[in-house]
């Protein structure tokens, strides 16, 4: 009787996300003895047990019906987390004219692994409930870049992407902040879909991309369960094979938290590929 009343408690508890003094109000007043054996009890002992499971059951009737769900384990998002999200995509997609199309991006991977075999570290390993629990990508018009200050050998780069992202809590390193070790993961990720499009304007669909180089520097923590804004884009192009990528995490206040940059190699170049001079890639003059 004792134990059931014990787990009882502790298990509403727990149930409810009464891990502070509520909680360990159960550890206190019936808790296994440090010796092994179980402390003496009486009667009394078992009815507040059940008495603070009942409460605790009555205080959680009392919630919303979706923080019940959320905390039952019922829902995939709270519901204010979706609604940031999608306010922030639709201001977006209202005021940057500079969004050319929405990538399918977690369909494009689905297919990858499909014709690979292979899973996905990001956008399928990572992908889901307290991990990047919500996506949307969009190529953008990146703005013509001078040509002030690139060798001869050296074109400006024609792809941008920007990725919204909704971060849960399960990808944390410091309690409450993301992991810098995923945010690398993620620009890397990033660029080589970056790399990867500048590989189709390269004409070399069949060419393998690798990276050479990624450099992150964090600015600000990057607090858990919150959207954030990705904007990637290729620098340049060096003798049609390496890629210069750079990019950087925003809040949902415009604060810059993280950049990166990489450098992208392309292998595996048609001939044809080989043999294009720059000039080639240059856009007519007007």
């Amino acid at each position: 009787m004792y134990r059931a009343a014990l787990a009882s408690a502790r298990n509403v508890a727990a149930l409810h996300g009464c891990t502070g003094n509520a909680g360990r109000g159960v550890a206190s007043g019936l808790a296994v003895h440090p010796t092994g054996g179980i402390p003496p009890f009486t009667a009394s002992a078992v009815v507040a047990a059940a008495a603070l499971a009942a409460a605790l059951t009555a205080t959680a009737a009392g919630r919303p019906k979706q923080q019940q769900r959320w905390a039952s384990g019922l829902e995939t998002r709270p519901e204010e987390a979706q609604t940031s999200f999608d306010a922030w995509a639709e201001r977006l997609l209202a005021s940057s004219p500079e969004i050319a199309e929405e990538v399918p991006c977690i369909d494009l991977a689905s297919r990858t692994r499909e014709r690979s075999g292979s899973v996905g570290f990001i956008f399928q390993t990572l992908f889901g409930k307290g991990k990047i629990e919500c996506i949307r990508m969009w190529r953008c018009q990146p703005p013509a870049p001078p040509r002030e200050g690139l060798g001869v050998d050296e074109v400006p780069g024609v792809t941008e992407l920007w990725v919204l992202l909704e971060l849960g809590d399960e990808l944390c390193g410091h309690p409450e902040f993301i992991h810098g070790g995923f945010l690398s993961a993620l620009f890397d990720e990033l660029f080589g879909w970056c790399a990867g499009m500048e590989r189709e304007a390269l004409g070399e669909k069949s060419a393998k991309i690798f990276t050479a180089n990624l450099e992150v520097n964090y600015h600000r923590p990057v607090p858990k369960s919150s959207s954030y804004l990705v904007k990637c884009r290729v620098e340049k192009v060096v003798r049609q094979k390496k890629v210069y990528t750079s990019g950087g995490l925003f809040s949902s206040s415009g604060s810059l938290l993280t950049e990166s940059t990489s450098l992208y190699v392309l292998t595996g170049l048609s001939q044809a590929s080989q043999n294009r001079t720059v000039a080639d890639r240059l856009p007519a003059p007007a």
